[in-house]
């Protein structure tokens, strides 16, 4: 590390084992070669767990050491390598950071943030595509590299970088709500627990494909504020969950139309907990042929109704991230207007420098669904 660390132009930030801070160090600019990218990383919106991957909590991520850390941003290309035929250097883009091996598609990490579940994976993230996006400089590659209208987006609709950082975020539900699940307008799907930033993003998105929401979660505060920041929308419903099965999944067949149940439940349990809490109560509010779609990061396991999924013909979908094209169809809804970022979707950002990277992670336990805490490596 001391090797890296005299070349200056790229302050980063190197986490070099989970028992020791983050260290600011400044490591070498990287070179595009060919199928890579080199981008000013503008923007990176920190997650509230951020802090308990970095001292190694939450073992799910599978992290390799040592990296710089923390997966997607908002960026201006720096230099590309001689196979683009599109990006040009001061291009703004939005960096995805799931990474599929270009030899074989089962295999996929996230750049900075998670080893994937395959031991090949381990290749990608010791290698060519370690290092994340808490850093002036970095390298990707150039498909995760996705072109965005500034003109459109910055110019008309008045966006700036931690705005537009928001794509990561609704492109996980998209990934959820129109990839795995395919919802359809007019149809009905319960989202849960959906009082974390997540949960509130596939609900807002749920209702801008058209579909009736059913919001759950323990806490009807919770649950209300997320009514009101989604602007009290007349197809958005929510039910207080009390750990009573049967009474659960009867208030949740009530609220839906016509008391019909639910076409497809999303789940989003967190990763501080085992298995899902509202699952068992979920799924018996399904109709026929119900889609559930698994997004969430616990721990443990979960008891799966055998009879009730056969009878009712129910399938159970695992989803993890969002592929190119439901990337593409966020950025579509974004510069539409059907999805409203920043100040005009109700949202505030809270910007931080890389040397300010403790506080920020501090702030950001207390983020939240439209509550964002960002780092800013370069200036925009």
């Amino acid at each position: 590390m001391a090797a890296m660390s005299r070349t200056p132009g790229n302050q980063a930030l190197w986490l070099s084992n989970f028992s020791s801070p983050l260290e600011l160090v400044n490591l070498p600019i990287p070179e595009a070669t060919a199928g890579s990218v080199v981008v000013e990383v503008l923007n990176t919106t920190i997650f509230p767990y951020a802090d308990d991957i970095h001292k190694g909590h939450l073992p799910v991520f599978n992290l390799t050491l040592p990296l710089v850390p923390h997966p997607s941003h908002i960026g201006r290309i720096h230099a590309v390598g001689s196979d683009a035929v599109t990006l040009k250097p001061g291009h703004l883009i939005y960096f995805s950071a799931f990474i599929t091996a270009r030899d074989d598609e089962s295999v996929f990490m996230i750049q900075g943030h998670h080893g994937g579940e395959d031991p090949r994976a381990k290749k990608l993230m010791q290698g060519e595509w370690r290092d994340g996006a808490l850093q002036q400089y970095q390298k990707i590659p150039l498909e995760n590299a996705f072109l965005l209208d500034s003109h459109r987006l910055c110019g008309e609709l008045g966006y700036n970088p931690a705005d537009l950082h928001e794509i990561s975020f609704y492109a996980m539900g998209v990934g959820a709500i129109c990839e795995a699940a395919r919802l359809q307008p007019g149809e009905t799907i319960l989202i849960g627990p959906a009082t974390g930033t997540f949960g509130g993003i596939a609900s807002e998105v749920a209702l801008a494909v058209g579909a009736n929401v059913i919001a759950i979660g323990r806490s009807r505060v919770g649950l209300a504020r997320l009514q009101q920041q989604l602007g009290k929308h007349e197809r958005f419903r929510f039910v207080v969950m009390t750990g009573d099965l049967e009474a659960d999944s009867a208030a949740i067949i009530a609220t839906t139309p016509g008391k019909r149940g639910v076409d497809v439940y999303n789940d989003w349990t967190s990763s501080a907990l085992e298995g899902s809490p509202f699952f068992a109560s979920s799924i018996r509010a399904m109709r026929n042929r119900g889609r559930v779609v698994l997004s969430g990061a616990p721990a443990g396991t979960i008891a799966v109704p055998y009879a009730f999924v056969m009878h009712h013909s129910i399938m159970i979908i695992g989803k993890l991230g969002v592929e190119r094209s439901g990337i593409k169809l966020t950025i579509s809804m974004i510069e539409s207007g059907l999805i409203k970022l920043g100040h005009r979707g109700g949202a505030g950002h809270a910007l931080y420098s890389l040397s300010e990277h403790q506080e920020a992670f501090e702030a950001a336990k207390q983020g939240g669904f439209k509550n964002y805490h960002d780092i800013v490596p370069c200036p925009w």
